[in-house]
């Protein structure tokens, strides 16, 4: 076995060109995915931050039943809502890496400039409270932020040229209040924004929490709390813990994490994808593999004849032949992976400005993209990417292999 092995070795330098070749395909299919997987990866840590930074907060704090109607019958309900007191406020707060929280109270309306109308998401909220939460502040295309008590409203920028309105105008927002009745809210603008959150950007529209109580007949009731904190991949343990001293305020009250809203859930079609990719890359490499391993063995049918004359078994030919092409692979992955350090690293420091590259507002087209798209670093996807690599250039050679060695060995002995 170690001459075998040492011919298999050398046989990788005696035909360097095709090893050269080879070695480059797999190793740009290496990089493909690399880079595919890192832009994916920025892609969905940028689809996470808009969620929470611009709807869902890090946790919720809000009835079950409440929770189950939005979720389930997709409403935003005037019922089940929450009060919040001093024992609950207490308790909020004192959530390891506590950050802020915001009280939200959330309506269904109808938007109107005094000639069309628009179907839209109110939210009511404390302004002093809500840029502790979300980062809308930096985020005014127009205008400022309202102050408590005032008459006026924040809504996005796109919003606000479909209903063709400006900051300065005035508003009407039509709604049904906690007892069914009608009721109108009349608002100036007072701000628009602009995010990488599409929802923000054309469906809600804020206003103070006191003047939405008023015109909802809600006085002291909300929705939920938002709370925000200093990790978010340490919701789901603190929801739970916050929920559990909560009980004992409220039996209903349930505590949310981010992870589990349903905007969250259709990120993990970036996966599939993801592993689409994957699979024509090894298709790639396997198809590469193949085709070096039967040029190799017609262009060495004398060598193998030679070799079965000499004694070696088929399985000892084989084990050549395996071996180089294994080789190859292991190179290829190697060259493939140090190219795609330095790709991620560019794409890490310097990012992919699409918007400029498309001309056009992506944000606008539904994808969480305001300026430039960053990569992330992934070292599992590195190792997976290369030890896939190399089990598919062993696997794809072997039929090849026992394909040359089947040979008759007096037939490729004279083979010219």
């Amino acid at each position: 076995m170690l001459f075998l092995t040492r011919l298999a070795l050398k046989n990788l330098a005696r035909h360097r060109n095709r090893t050269i070749i080879t070695s480059i395909i797999i190793a740009f299919a290496v990089l493909s995915y690399i880079l595919y997987d890192s832009l994916i990866g920025g892609m969905i840590e940028m689809s996470y931050a808009t969620i929470t930074d611009y709807e869902t907060g890090h946790l919720q704090v809000m009835t079950e039943q409440y929770w189950e109607e939005e979720n389930e019958e997709k409403e935003l309900p005037l019922e089940h809502l929450l009060t919040i007191d001093e024992g609950l406020s207490r308790e909020i707060q004192e959530v390891g890496g506590f950050l802020g929280f915001s009280p939200e109270l959330n309506f269904q309306a109808r938007l109107g400039n005094g000639v069309d109308e628009l179907p839209v998401i109110g939210k009511g909220v404390d302004p002093e409270t809500f840029s502790r939460v979300f980062a809308l502040e930096d985020r005014f295309a127009e205008g400022s932020m309202f102050a408590s008590g005032e008459n006026r409203a924040v809504l996005g920028k796109r919003l606000a040229d479909l209903m063709e309105v400006a900051v300065g105008d005035y508003i009407t927002l039509l709604v049904k209040d906690k007892d069914g009745s009608y009721n109108t809210i009349e608002a100036e603008i007072a701000g628009l924004v602009h995010t990488s959150n599409p929802n923000v950007n054309q469906n809600i529209v804020y206003l103070p929490l006191d003047i939405v109580e008023q015109g909802l007949n809600t006085p002291g009731e909300v929705s939920k709390i938002i709370i925000r904190l200093a990790n978010k991949n340490l919701a789901s343990k603190l929801a739970g813990e916050l929920e559990g001293k909560l009980k004992a305020i409220a039996g209903n009250l349930g505590v949310y994490p981010w992870d589990e809203m349903e905007a969250v859930t259709f990120i993990g079609a970036a996966e599939i994808e993801k592993q689409l990719i994957f699979a024509i890359i090894l298709l790639i490499g396997a198809i590469a593999i193949i085709n070096t391993v039967i040029l190799a063995a017609l262009e060495r049918m004398g060598e193998i004849g030679m070799m079965k004359a000499l004694g070696l078994q088929n399985k000892e030919v084989v084990y050549a032949f395996v071996l180089e092409s294994t080789g190859i692979g292991i190179i290829g992955g190697i060259l493939g992976a140090l190219m795609g350090i330095g790709g991620v690293w560019l794409m890490v420091k310097y990012g992919v400005d699409f918007a400029g590259l498309a001309g056009m507002d992506m944000a606008s087209f539904g994808l969480p993209i305001l300026g430039r798209l960053y990569g992330v670093w992934n070292p599992a996807g590195f190792a997976w990417v290369f030890v896939f690599v190399v089990i598919i250039s062993f696997l794809s050679s072997i039929l090849p292999a026992y394909w040359a060695a089947n040979k008759d060995p007096v037939k490729t002995i004279y083979h010219r």
